[in-house]
């Protein structure tokens, strides 16, 4: 037990640092709170205060933020006050993904912007399929285990449940759960 409190201690004030592709250009310095890798080639912005993972949150110790940039056109931009828990994976492929100031998610977010094979089994290795960027607002709440598909936005102030397949745009001041995800009401 005086391992596991000793060690605690220490997690509080250690700080992780980052690796990434030399092929990627960042802006901005995000506050690292769980090891992050950055892959492949393309842009990343990162505006103040943004926070990756949370060592008061699961899968603090057996996760890393992954964010994959898939192509010299790709752009993942991180607004002022976003909160990324554990275990998120940014996959940018020939697109964008943009996350607006303050939005909060929790544990294991996965935001993609394409579906990375054709689902004709024919072409599925042939390189060609659909890349449509990925939009979420401002002020947003994503609950844990959440998945972003291709091509969605999220408009600002928007709730989105715990395990959320999220297949197509959800409006701004609503909550929406489910799979796929669908708006539930409006928020008050």
């Amino acid at each position: 037990m005086k391992f596991i409190l000793s060690m605690r201690k220490h997690l509080r004030v250690k700080y992780f640092t980052s690796l990434w592709s030399k092929n990627v250009s960042i802006i901005g310095k995000p506050i690292i709170n769980q090891p992050l890798l950055i892959k492949g080639e393309g842009k990343i912005i990162f505006e103040a205060n943004v926070n990756i993972g949370y060592n008061n949150s699961q899968e603090f110790l057996s996760t890393y933020a992954y964010f994959d940039l898939r192509g010299k056109n790709s752009l993942i931009s991180i607004g002022e006050g976003v909160y990324l828990n554990n275990n998120t994976c940014l996959t940018a492929d020939e697109a964008s993904i943009h996350i607006g100031r303050n939005t909060v998610a929790g544990v294991n977010l996965s935001v993609q912007t394409s579906d990375g094979h054709s689902i004709n089994p024919t072409k599925r290795f042939a390189g060609n399929f659909p890349r449509l960027s990925v939009t979420i607002g401002e002020n947003v709440f994503i609950g844990d285990n959440v998945i972003i598909l291709k091509g969605v936005n999220i408009g600002k102030n928007t709730v989105i449940g715990a395990g959320s397949v999220v297949t197509s745009s959800i409006p701004e001041n609503v909550m929406a759960a489910g799979n796929p995800c669908k708006v539930i009401r409006p928020l008050s």
